[in-house]
Parts: structure tokens; sequence; C-alpha cells
């Protein structure tokens, strides 16, 4: 389906807008680091990074301890303190790096650089162990493109493959099937075409599956981007998962339900206007229990982190990536995702649309994953979760020692501004 040529402008500025506010963080680091020193940046650094996760135009992509999601032993720490912890990690290691290079106090520096990698190098030598088997997954990866998922004309080839790759998913016996965001086009849970096929495909098959589909509220009147658990045997659908966190201006235009009129003046027939969802609904299934994220809320680490503590032990991501393209938001986004799986100590399946799908443990390996463009369905054993972290037991802890250090700092320098002779 095209975009409106009115839309396209207004969000290509909605993206300079968004670069030009998450560009005043890094200002803010510096100008605070300056004025209360040095080596008070880790903590600025991760205090801000913590507040950009906040507000309906947050845009948590680009945290610093994201980098090192390809470093497993690295991101160990990440259950103690989640990614905020790795983030402080690496601006501490930079400033190291910057004193060892420009200071006279090279062994002191150099003794301090060896042991910030030695430290996180420990941490996961003592905590990974072996993964337990828990249960088989089949992930489908129909690879439709995005101007399709639009395209009502390719609705009955995409719902086929849709029913062809289940049927192909269901031969190994899996014991949970995963089709990735609005798989269904259309609400599986209303609809009597594409919907009463597929609920009775999963009767027959007698596998539970997860999918994305586009969900209407029927008490609220509202519509949602969300996902459901189909379970064989029964006439409605019991569980269901509405998106709580929107993609600004892309799903939802930010406060236009606060401020309507913002919906009037930026708004267009095309623009995204899904409702918010308002609850964490943990799913019961067969083996477990198991939380849905579809597509963007898999990158906030508060969201997730509460699922988990209200009984999940798997995280099932829905997503469709198509629209990056050949771009490297495909990889980055699915990177930003395992961080999650070390933050609260569950596995991860995640089925993408057009890739990249796949299965993590709960330390942040990727056990198989598939390619970008290219359909197909990966099957693989899902190991056990772990017990509860300490990230997930205690939540933010890292930001409130970080705010109190930032505060000692301002008290120090107001100390010593005082007395400072006249």
């Amino acid at each position: 389906m095209p975009v409106e040529p009115v839309t396209r402008v207004l969000l290509c500025l909605g993206v300079v807008l968004l670069f030009a506010y998450l560009g005043l963080y890094t200002g803010i680091v510096a100008t605070v680091s300056r004025r209360l020193g040095l080596w008070t940046a880790p903590l600025v650094w991760v205090l801000l990074e913590f507040v950009i996760t906040k507000t309906q135009i947050a845009f948590p992509w680009n945290l610093l301890g994201y980098s090192m999601v390809p470093y497993v032993p690295f991101i160990q720490p990440a259950a103690l303190g989640g990614v905020y912890l790795i983030s402080a990690w690496l601006v501490l290691v930079n400033l190291l790096i910057y004193r060892l290079v420009f200071s006279t106090r090279r062994l002191a520096y150099g003794a301090a650089l060896l042991a910030a990698f030695i430290v996180p190098l420990v941490i996961a030598r003592l905590n990974i162990r072996p993964n337990k088997p828990w249960f088989n997954v089949a992930i489908l990866q129909p690879n439709v493109s995005p101007f399709d998922k639009g395209d009502w004309n390719a609705r009955e080839r995409i719902q086929a493959d849709l029913v062809r790759l289940t049927c192909e998913a269901a031969r190994s016996k899996p014991d949970l099937i995963i089709y990735p965001e609005t798989a269904t086009l259309v609400d599986v849970t209303r609809s009597n075409t594409i919907g009463k096929t597929i609920r009775s495909l999963v009767d027959s098959i007698g596998i539970e599956v997860v999918t994305g589909t586009p969900l209407h509220d029927i008490p609220h009147n509202t519509w949602h981007n969300g996902a459901v658990l189909l379970e064989p045997g029964q006439d409605s659908v019991r569980q269901r998962h509405y998106k709580m966190r929107l993609v600004p201006f892309s799903e939802k235009i930010p406060y236009s339900d606060e401020i309507p009129l913002l919906g009037r003046i930026i708004g267009t027939a095309d623009m995204g206007n899904w409702d918010r969802g308002w609850e964490y609904n943990v799913f019961l299934w067969t083996k477990g229990t198991l939380s849905c994220l579809v597509c963007f809320e898999a990158i906030f680490p508060d969201l997730v982190r509460e699922f988990t503590r209200r009984g999940s032990e798997l995280l099932v991501v829905v997503t469709n990536d198509g629209w990056f393209g050949k771009l490297p938001g495909s990889s980055q986004h699915a990177d930003l995702a395992i961080m999650r799986t070390v933050e609260n100590g569950v596995p991860m399946v995640r089925s993408a649309n057009n890739g990249i799908s796949f299965i993590a443990d709960p330390y942040g390996r990727v056990l198989k994953k598939t390619g970008l463009f290219t359909q197909t369905v990966l099957e693989g054993t899902v190991p056990r979760p772990l017990k509860p972290t300490p990230y997930r037991r205690f939540r933010d802890w890292f930001i409130i020692l970080c705010l109190a250090g930032i505060a000692a700092a301002v008290i120090c320098k107001l100390v010593r501004f005082y007395r400072k002779p006249s």
C-alpha cells in the first residue's frame, strides 16, 4: 500500500527531530561531566539512557551497552544491573584508555583497565552453565514483502503460505509454533476466513500457536497490534496481548490520546493509529508460561522485566523488520532483543517476518537463527529458564546508585565552591 506524500514528509521530519532530540543527551553528558568531573561520565551517561526509555516518544535504540551483545562474556553483568551496567562499564573502559594514554600514572591506569576486563570475564565464568532442554519450537518466517502486507490482492497467497508453512512445521511435532507480527493480516479471533482456517488447523495438528495479529477489543471498542495464543480444542481465544509500546508517529502519534489536537494537526489517513495496550499479560500454555513482545517492545528493559517479574518463563518476540530492507536495522533490532534474555535469565524465541528469527538461551547465546529474506521454518530446542536474576528481583537499583553518585558529586562541588576563599 503506497504511502501518501504528506505522510512521507511528516515521517522524514519526525526522524530528523528524533535524531536531534537524541543528540541532546550526548551534549548533556559532556556538559555535566565537565562540571562535575570526568569520572562522573559513566553515571551521567547511564542516567540519561534510562531517561531515554521513558515517555511516549521514547526510542532507546542506541543504548551503548547493546554494542556488546555479540561478545557474550561481556554482557553477563546485565543480569545484575541490566543493559545500563554494560553501558557504564563501556564508558569507564574508555575513560581508563584515555587516562592510560594521556596520564603519567600509566601503571595504575593500566592495572585498572586490566581489572575492568577481567571482572566481566570472571562473572561469565562463574555464571554460564550448560543449557537444560525444555521444549521444541518451530518458528515460521513467511518472508512477506512489507508492501504486500497492506495489499489485499495478495491476501490469499499470503494466507495460503501461512497454512502450508504451518503444516510443514507440524511434521516434526514441536510443542509450540510461532508466527510473526500481524501474520494473519486480520483479527484472527473474529475472522470467518483466515481466522477460522487457522483455528481449525490448530485443532487438527494439536499444537499451540502464538501469532501476531490485529485485535479488536470489543468492550473498549479499540484496535490493537497484538498477539494471541491459539490452543487446540478451544472455541474462543482466551489469551491475548495488546502492544503497550507503540512506535512514535509510525504506529501512534505521541500524546494524541491526551491531546487530540495533535492527531488532527499532524495525522494523515495512512499514518498508524493503533490503540495502546494496558496489561502485562502472561500466557499459560502446556509447558509453562510465556509473554509476547510485539516488535518495538523488546527494546524496553523495564517493560520486559515486568513480564518476567509476573511469572513469564519464556519471551516470544513477533516482529516485521522488512521495512529496514538491507540496512543494518534488522540485525540491530535482533541484538537489542537478545539483551533481555541475560537481564531476566529467560530464553527467547523470535519470529521475524523477513528475518532475523532465532532461538536464544538465558545467557544471550543465539542457538539457531535464520538469514534475511528467506521463507523458512526454524526448528530447535529451547532451554529452560534460570532462577530470577538480581536485575529482575531488584529492578533498577543501579540507576538509583548512579543518581546517588551524581548527587554526591554535586554536593562535593558545592562544598568546595563555598569553602573557596573570597
